[in-house]
């Protein structure tokens, strides 16, 4: 089921594949977290075919039911059409009804007047407290083709398409460096660094840096950078420039300077 990410792909299409192994250990479905919780607060969960059953816990195939009932296409259907394309099934747009005139709201006032706020400030290191001057790059997340994220790099065949999430560079910038393909270089935001290996992107805007999330190891240094990548998540500084409201941090267009760590043909 492409749950939440059917919009990605190039025509409708049903796939299910039953569970091929059993679980190890103390292993849940996230569904079942829920569903303990309710159980222990005396709610059921509702969901789209009705209360689930909280006298015994249901079977994974019984949450999908109800989490997918009144689907364009029943479950039973979908499992009985594995790797099929449904063209017939495209989602269609229809004309607006000329006889409905609302509108919604554009949003509250006070994110109008803090979107004015972000308008004025231009700038992901003024929200951060830092001199621009002192963090000349931008970096910002990328998809890579091979995985998702990091996720699939432990399979052989695609793994023997990549093992680290590189530091994609517009060639102008990696020429002003004296950087070539392959070099190692340190990422260094207000809160951190990372080292990251430079490859070369002409569809990467100058000043901005480009790598994938979700990748290395819990370790606070990158030597197996090569190996596994590393994480971009420690350049995020998470006491400055949050929202006030949501406290979302900034994730993106993080602030970073860059120094050569290892050049390939030294």
């Amino acid at each position: 089921i492409p749950h939440l990410m059917d919009r990605w792909f190039r025509a409708p299409y049903t796939n299910y594949t039953d569970a091929i192994t059993e679980r190890a250990g103390d292993v849940l479905n996230e569904w079942e977290v829920f569903w303990e919780l309710s159980k222990r607060l005396g709610y059921p969960l509702p969901l789209a075919g009705g209360d689930t059953p909280m006298d015994e816990r249901p079977s994974d195939d019984a949450i999908i039911d109800l989490a997918y009932a009144g689907s364009r296409m029943p479950m039973d259907e979908v499992r009985a059409n594995r790797r099929v394309v449904h063209p017939d099934k495209a989602m269609i747009v229809s004309a607006a009804d000329p006889t409905c005139t609302a509108k919604f709201t554009v949003a509250p006032d006070d994110i109008v007047a803090e979107l004015g706020e972000v308008h004025v400030e231009g700038d992901s290191a003024v929200a951060l407290g830092v001199d621009p001057s002192l963090y000349p790059f931008r970096l910002v997340s990328r998809r890579l083709k091979h995985v998702l994220n990091s996720y699939g790099s432990s399979l052989s065949v695609l793994g023997a398409k990549g093992t680290s999430n590189s530091a994609y560079m517009n060639p102008q910038d990696m020429l002003d460096h004296h950087l070539v393909e392959g070099d190692l270089i340190e990422i260094f935001s207000p809160r951190a660094s990372v080292h990251g290996l430079v490859e070369a992107a002409p569809d990467v805007r100058r000043g901005v840096i480009s790598m994938a999330h979700s990748w290395g190891g819990s370790s606070l240094t990158d030597e197996k950078v090569r190996d596994i990548g590393s994480p971009t998540s420690r350049l995020v500084s998470v006491d400055k420039g949050y929202d006030r409201i949501n406290g979302m941090v900034v994730q993106s267009a993080i602030p970073v300077r860059i120094a050569i760590a290892e050049h390939i043909n030294h």
